[in-house]
C-alpha cells in the first residue's frame, strides 16, 4: 500500500469538520410590519473547542484514527513482505502459477484498501452524526438565550467583522450546554465493517 492512500486515509479521517450554525430570528420575537434587528453573536468555533461533549466526541474519533493508523502500519509490513516473496518467485515459478499469484496479491490489496475506505466513511458519518446532536441541542440553548435577552437574529462570529462584546452569547450558550448536554453517544464505526467482513465470510 503506498503512501498516498496512507495520508489520504489519515487526512479525510482527521478532517472530518462540523459547518458554523446561524439561529434564525424566533417567531415569537417578531412582529408585525419591520422589526428592528437586535442581533447576538456565537462563537460556534468556542462551542466547538471547549464543550464538554464535544471533546468527548473528539476523543472518542481520536482513539479510532489511532487504531486505524496502527492497522495501516501492519497491513503495509504484510503487504510489502507478499510483495518481496513473489519477486523472488519469479524465476522459479512456472508462468501460470505466478501470474495466479499475482491477482491474488492484486485482490488481496483491494480488499484492504475497500475496507480502509469503508472504515474511513463510517467514521466519518458517526463522527457528524454525533456533532449534528451538539448543534441541535446549541440551537435550542441559543433560541432561548435569544428570547431572554430580546434577541431576534443570532449570527455567527465567523460571518461578524466587528461587533460589541456585549452582544457576545457564547459563555451563557456554552454554559446550558454543558450543564444540558455534558455528552453524546458516539456510535461504533466499525459496525457495518464487522457486518461485511461477516457476509463475505458466508459466502
Amino acid at each position: 500500500m503506498n503512501k498516498t492512500l496512507t495520508s489520504r486515509f489519515i487526512s479525510a479521517v482527521a478532517g472530518v469538520a462540523v459547518a458554523a450554525t446561524l439561529i434564525s430570528v424566533p417567531a415569537s420575537a417578531q412582529q408585525s410590519g419591520h422589526t428592528r434587528p437586535v442581533i447576538g453573536v456565537l462563537n460556534t468555533e468556542i462551542i466547538e473547542r471547549d464543550s464538554l461533549a464535544a471533546k468527548g466526541v473528539r476523543l472518542e474519533r481520536d482513539k479510532y484514527i489511532s487504531l486505524y493508523q496502527q492497522e495501516i502500519k501492519t497491513i503495509e509490513a504484510e503487504l510489502r513482505e507478499e510483495e518481496q516473496r513473489l519477486t523472488q518467485q519469479r524465476n522459479v515459478l512456472s508462468p501460470e502459477v505466478f501470474q495466479q499469484q499475482v491477482e491474488e496479491f492484486q485482490e488481496k490489496f483491494a480488499v484492504e484498501q475497500q475496507t480502509l475506505q469503508v472504515k474511513q466513511q463510517n467514521l466519518q458519518a458517526v463522527y457528524q452524526q454525533s456533532m449534528i446532536e451538539i448543534n441541535q441541542e446549541v440551537l435550542k440553548i441559543s433560541s432561548q438565550v435569544a428570547q431572554e435577552r430580546g434577541i431576534n437574529l443570532v449570527m455567527a462570529q465567523n460571518l461578524v467583522l466587528l461587533s460589541d462584546p456585549s452582544m457576545d452569547v457564547t459563555r451563557s450558550v456554552l454554559e446550558l450546554l454543558n450543564e444540558r448536554l455534558p455528552q453524546v453517544a458516539f456510535q461504533n464505526p466499525e459496525g457495518d465493517v464487522a457486518q461485511a467482513d461477516g457476509e463475505a465470510a458466508a459466502d
